[in-house]
């Protein structure tokens, strides 16, 4: 931790000294390739452009990052970057929470997107054939709209090629873990190309089941990808892409965890008297078009998703024969997009993009229809049929603009979206059907000062929205209102030493009003309910930091750091009848860090050692919004060796993951059937992975 601290005050004292001009550097039209000095160009404001150059806080991970970290799921992502907490629910959705914006459950705060395309099916998917990802920090609402109130995370999937070449990999370790990937790209004709990849993993699962043995998280999920590329004229991009993935694991796996002191103990066992199990299908498709018309170029992107989910829960979490939920007849959730905007081209001192967007959004929760069957011990025997019989229907519709002028070494940056959210939600049961329909104007002002061609000083202001909705599975129809974040962001990011260091340092302030939380309840059946409602007010605000260095060839050390301070700020907002005014918000750690050391040796013109190590710290935070539950600081290690060719062709590696065995939840609720005890889902123990991969 002392070394950690060490590089940031480097890095921040680094940040402040004059620094040596530089060339500036020319944005290579395919993004999939790095600018010259290997800096990264993203496309987070949807053009072209250097990361260094964008006026706000993102972390681009690329797919050398991702594949010598061995991030292979949101857990192993959330671990990269501080200020940030991310994972994979055990119903599979994510849980992900930015600078204190954001929470747990059905509400989420963040949109997940596969290149242009907000995800709202499978979020949670294994990280496979990823160019880069990029993690935006900050509300996203003018580009992006609603459901992106605290950020965005893309995924920029890798496309097709005029090269021939493929890769594949396969590892195998703890927990009887099978990860296995290939991929093939092929120019088929003259400005056509095809790129097809497929993976499977199996993981023999970590949680025991002490009645029926075995163990019930385990999974196995695999999935397949086709993209097509054709470009008939230098003018004209066609791109299209289609996914199937299938997942099958116990889902919703939950241990029940005493607590004392308001911390939980760590534990892997269960006493489940249900074989429980989730399966997700997904199939989506994505066709892009673009056209330069010279000055200008229209890029239209539609894609339309299909979900099928089956389950079977034990929502007693226990041995006896209690309650059993099973998905009812709706088990499908339908998502289409289309978006249409015009942007300008060249390099003049004016940019400007425009556009259009439509999202409809039907079923995208999985419990709107489920079945539950009462044991005995619950007072059973029943069966009750349809038992939550919702529906829900989201339609979202924008227009939106930005603008950047540059004048010498200043730019000056704004952005407008009007949206207009609708939201109906049905209960059979009682029988209601609730509309909730918003109307947003979303700004956003950027100022940004080139200190030297690679530093910048910057400042900016935006707001995001979460659209407002209706509860739909627990009888009430109860709705709530759409939450509002504005954000005010100051900082200096840039390179130096010949671009062998880069740097970034920012502050933040967010004020965010009318919180959606999730609320869980135990129903007079005896069941686990969950309920999403409006709290009230809360404030953020915090510093966070990084700088990667290369001070010699083939060696890199980076390091990144946040603290933040989020705390309810509304005297007038209550849960469960208490005041809140003064607590921290949930899931929001006041110091988080994380650092990594990357070395390449040459041992012969034949064969490179790779040795690496990660660290990342999550500093003490509460589970629930009285501050009654809280997850201890923890640090996390994991250790990598490689030996392979210089060139990339094949690798052979062993990977040690949390080496020290640390003990965490990813999630945890506190109270759910008695004061004392909560369910919780807890973080991955150590383990050993070996791979082999090949690249030709």
């Amino acid at each position: 931790m002392i070394y950690v601290r060490a590089i940031l005050l480097a890095g921040t004292t680094l940040a402040l000294m004059p620094l040596p001009s530089a060339e500036a550097q020319e944005i290579p039209q395919d993004t999939a390739e790095p600018a010259a000095g290997g800096e990264i160009v993203v496309q987070a404001r949807k053009r072209n452009e250097r990361l260094l150059d964008i006026p706000e806080t993102i972390s681009a991970i690329t797919a050398d990052t991702i594949r010598d970290a061995g991030i292979s799921s949101l857990n192993d992502l959330g671990r990269q970057t501080p200020n940030i907490i991310l994972n994979r629910r055990q119903d599979n959705e994510p849980n992900v929470v930015i600078r204190g914006v954001g929470a747990f459950g059905n509400t989420q705060g963040v949109g997940f997107y596969i290149d242009d395309v907000q995800n709202f099916t499978d979020q949670s998917a294994s990280v496979e054939d990823v160019e880069r990802i990029e993690i935006l920090k900050g509300p996203q609402g003018t580009l992006y709209g609603g459901s992106n109130i605290g950020g965005a995370i893309k995924y920029v999937l890798k496309k097709p090629t005029d090269v021939y070449g493929g890769e594949a990999r396969v590892e195998y370790g703890g927990f009887d873990t099978v990860n296995a990937f290939a991929a093939v790209n092929a120019p088929l004709a003259d400005g056509f190309a095809v790129r097809a990849s497929g993976y499977y993993n199996r993981t023999g699962g970590y949680i025991a089941n002490t009645l029926l043995g075995g163990n019930p998280d385990q999974g196995t999920e695999w999935g397949t990808r086709i993209a097509i590329g054709w470009q008939p004229t230098d003018a004209l991009d066609v791109q299209f892409s289609y996914r199937h993935n299938e997942l099958s694991n116990g889902g919703n796996v939950y241990v029940t965890a005493p607590e004392t002191d308001g911390s939980a103990a760590y534990r892997r066992t269960v006493d489940y008297n249900t074989d429980v199990m989730n399966k997700r299908r997904v199939d989506g498709g994505i066709l892009s078009v673009a056209y330069d018309l010279g000055t200008v170029e229209l890029t239209n992107v539609t894609s339309y998703t299909r979900r099928k989910n089956q389950l079977r829960w034990d929502l007693d979490y226990s041995s006896a024969d209690g309650i059993t939920a099973f998905n009812g007849d709706r088990d499908k959730a339908s998502v289409f997009t289309q978006e249409l905007r015009l942007a300008s081209s060249g390099s003049g001192p004016f940019d400007w993009l425009v556009g259009a967007y439509y999202v409809a959004v039907d079923n995208r929760g999985m419990t709107n229809n489920l079945d539950l069957l009462v044991g005995p011990d619950a007072g059973g025997p029943q069966f009750i049929e349809n038992y939550n019989n919702g529906d829900t229907i989201e339609r979202q519709y924008a227009a939106f603009a930005t603008a950047n002028y540059r004048i010498g070494s200043l730019h000056i940056g704004a952005g407008l979206r009007v949206a207009r959210s609708a939201f109906t939600g049905r209960d059979y049961n009682v029988p209601l059907s609730v509309n909730v329909n918003d109307t947003t104007v979303l700004p956003k002002i950027t100022l940004s000062y080139d200190l030297a061609p690679d530093v910048m000083v910057y400042a900016n202001l935006a707001q995001g929205v979460e659209p407002g909705r209706v509860n739909v599975t627990t009888g009430t129809g109860g709705a709530y209102k759409s939450e509002r974040a504005t954000s005010y962001e100051a900082g200096i990011k840039g390179s130096a030493l010949g671009r062998s260091l880069t740097f970034e340092l920012a502050g933040y302030y967010i004020d965010y009003k009318r919180r959606q939380f999730e609320t869980q309840f135990v129903n007079d059946d005896g069941a686990i309910s969950e309920e999403v409602t409006n709290i009230g007010r809360s404030v953020s605000y915090g510093l966070e930091g990084g700088l990667s260095y290369r001070p010699l060839p083939g060696l890199t050390l980076s390091a990144s750091g946040g603290w933040l301070h989020s705390r309810w700020k509304d005297a007038d907002a209550l849960y469960s009848f208490v005041p809140v005014d003064g607590l921290t918000v949930p899931n929001a750690p006041s110091v988080t860090a994380n650092g990594s050391i990357d070395y390449r040796i040459p041992v012969s013109d034949t064969l490179e050692l790779g040795l690496r190590g990660d660290y990342s710290h999550m500093g003490k935070f509460y589970w629930n919004i009285l501050n009654t539950s809280r997850q201890k600081a923890y640090d996390i290690v994991n250790l990598r060796a490689s030996l392979g060719a210089p060139d990339g062709r094949w690798e052979v590696a062993v990977r040690g993951e949390n080496i020290f065995n640390a003990r965490y939840y990813n999630e945890f609720t506190a109270d759910v059937f008695t004061v004392g005890e909560g369910l919780g889902a807890p973080g991955m123990p150590a383990r050993v992975m070996a791979s082999l991969s090949f690249k030709m």
